[in-house]
């Protein structure tokens, strides 16, 4: 579907690459916008988890596997709207998803059932994961390696607000309203997703550039994908990396609210405050980018990080919950922040020899990163260690084996010869 002639600047012709230094921020940022539905739906409930456990008659830890739940949904769905999107174009997946997703949060505002819930939370994922599978392709569709990385940064800034102000919007809402009304609010989000595909998201994939081997070569054409050392080391390398935020975001509440006893409200700025670190390095990334190779600042940003989750790994083994919490809440913001320069430029590199199958290679990245998550967060909760141990365990081993396959990377790698 085609945008109105006059909605946003630099409207480009779909089969057109725009190869100026100009890049077309309006229609990036309004990108950013819809993916930001995925860290909503993520981020904003997490305050409530407490409340919830106990309308339901859990323990937040029970309640917390919530978060893996979505993760799943993540997961399998975003390897199917690669594949489709690359078949059919980016528009109708998106029209697909945002409704589905719709419908399940709905389907969680009005449930009193916790496995109801479970479900609906899979289902929300299943359609939420459109936006970033769907908005990658394009913004690879569109722009070249290089751009790619600053069009990531830009994306970030617009959706990175979202896990900021996500926590302490959820604990507004709970002042005022229960825990179903967060739910509401999310389904409202995704009908302005619909809005927003109607009116302003044109198609970028020309009817060439599809791709028309048959369905049933899906599978394989993954595997294909896998065994390319130009997509899996920086693909499964940046998922190792991002998928460790996700394992923190699963222990969240129980490490910051139930073993410090940190109030919602509280909970909500100690999250924002690591969300605003990532948002802030992802624009220092876009001046990097013009100053520095995208690999060197790529390796750069994976010692920060297993730099800092080191430390947390030491301070769990030596303090645990006797640790200082402003020392915890340190390491682990220099490792979330320390994604805003390395998933950029994983995803960049991922994506830049793709082509064809640009929204293949966008799913796989995604579901590679909640995979993590899934694992991750189930596995934290099987081991009767502290809370600070097991979560400076999980992020010093995933962000090590991250760094490891980062540095595998060619580094005589040209992303210029990407088409």
């Amino acid at each position: 579907m085609s945008a109105p002639k006059s909605s946003l600047p630099n409207k480009p012709i779909a089969s057109e690459r725009v190869r100026s230094a100009d890049l077309p921020v309006a229609w990036i940022m309004m990108l950013g916008l819809m993916v930001a539905v995925g860290p909503l739906s993520i981020d904003m409930y997490l305050p409530a988890l407490p409340s919830m456990a106990d309308d339901f008659g859990v323990s937040t830890a029970f309640m917390a596997n919530s978060v893996p739940a979505y993760f799943l949904g993540l997961v399998f769905g975003q390897l199917f709207y690669g594949p489709f999107s690359d078949r059919v174009g980016r528009v109708k997946p998106l029209y697909i998803g945002m409704t589905l997703y719709v419908i399940a949060s709905i389907l969680c505002a009005t449930t009193d059932n916790e496995y109801v819930l479970f479900v609906g939370r899979t289902m929300q994922a299943l359609g939420a994961c459109v936006g970033a599978v769907v908005t990658r392709a394009a913004i690879r569709d569109r722009l070249t390696a290089k751009q790619t990385a600053k069009a990531f940064s830009i994306m970030i800034l617009v959706m990175g607000l979202a896990p900021i102000l996500a926590p302490s919007l959820g604990a507004l809402f709970l002042q005022f309203f229960d825990w179903h009304s967060i739910f509401w609010f999310l389904a409202a989000f995704g009908a302005l997703n619909l809005l927003l595909t109607k009116f302003f998201f044109f198609e970028t994939l020309t009817e060439e550039n599809r791709n028309v081997r048959p369905a049933k070569e899906v599978l394989s054409q993954y595997w294909d994908l896998l065994k390319d050392p130009s997509f899996n080391y920086p693909a499964i390398g940046g998922g190792l990396l991002m998928g460790a935020m996700f394992v923190y975001i699963s222990s969240a509440s129980e490490l910051i609210m139930d073993t410090y006893g940190v109030s919602a409200t509280h909970f909500g700025w100690l999250f924002g405050m690591n969300a605003a670190g990532f948002v802030g390095l992802t624009q220092l990334n876009q001046w990097l980018t013009n100053r520095f190779r995208i690999l060197s600042i790529l390796r750069f940003g994976t010692m920060m990080q297993v730099l800092s989750a080191g430390t947390l790994f030491v301070v769990g083994i030596f303090l645990g919950t006797d640790a200082w919490l402003p020392l915890v809440l340190a390491c682990i913001f220099f490792c979330i922040a320390g994604l805003g320069l390395t998933q950029p430029n994983a995803s960049a590199i991922a994506l830049a020899f793709q082509k064809q199958r640009a929204g293949m290679a966008s799913a796989l990245q995604g579901s590679l990163m909640f995979s993590v998550g899934i694992f991750g967060g189930l596995l934290l909760n099987l081991f009767p260690l502290n809370p600070v141990l097991k979560i400076g365990i999980a992020l010093f081993v995933l962000m090590s084996l991250g760094a490891f396959l980062i540095w595998q990377i060619d580094r005589n790698l040209n992303l210029d010869d990407a088409e």
